[in-house]
């Protein structure tokens, strides 16, 4: 790729993040657009890596991340991937990170453009391994926050439970911290694109 499409292409990724994360701020929800873009873009990034496999896994979970038999096509996409001699290890954080979002978004946690942004950057980042999992796990479990805050270890118990019992009623729960998660998907993503990987996708 050259200097010239590759800065091209990292401003456009730049664009649709700032816009989702800004639009997410102001209405609450992701743009179609920005959210697609960044979904594709990651699509594309694994096939130029001739990541084949991982690509119509990363594609098929796409679509099984609202279940039926999309979702099992996922989950037979993943197991035919880390049968791949030399690729499980590899492989492995993409895969579970993955189904870490699908689960999110099943149970409500995310919405939908969250998910796609998640696994757009996830498929992006591939490249460097650990750095992108690790950082939506850490950035997700900032959620824990809320949860401990002030409150005895009985006061954390009941609210777990309680969590973990109405885990897909969060719009429901009045307790519940609803940040607009697009926004520090696109601050990774700014990072991750502009320090982290250096001056070539």
């Amino acid at each position: 790729m050259n200097q010239a499409l590759n800065l091209a292409l990292k401003l456009i990724i730049s664009v649709l993040l700032v816009y989702a994360a800004v639009e997410d701020i102001l209405k609450r929800e992701v743009p179609y657009v920005a959210g697609i873009g960044i979904m594709l873009f990651g699509a594309f990034a694994l096939f130029l890596e001739q990541h084949w496999l991982l690509g119509v896994f990363y594609l098929v979970a796409v679509m099984g991340s609202r279940g039926g038999l999309w979702g099992l096509a996922a989950v037979a996409a993943a197991l035919t991937t880390l049968a791949v001699p030399g690729l499980a290890a590899e492989a492995y954080p993409f895969i579970l990170a993955i189904f870490f979002i699908v689960t999110m978004f099943r149970f409500g946690v995310f919405g939908q453009g969250d998910a796609v942004l998640s696994f757009g950057l996830l498929a992006i980042a591939y490249k460097d391994g650990l750095w992108m999992p690790l950082a939506l796990l850490g950035t997700t479990l900032i959620g824990i926050v809320p949860l401990v805050w002030k409150r005895s270890p009985k006061e954390i118990l009941d609210r777990a439970t309680h969590i973990l019992k109405n885990f897909g009623s969060i719009e429901k729960d009045e307790e519940a911290v609803k940040f607009p998660w697009a926004v520090i998907a696109a601050v990774l993503g700014l990072v991750y694109l502009w320090l982290v990987r250096g001056a070539m996708l």
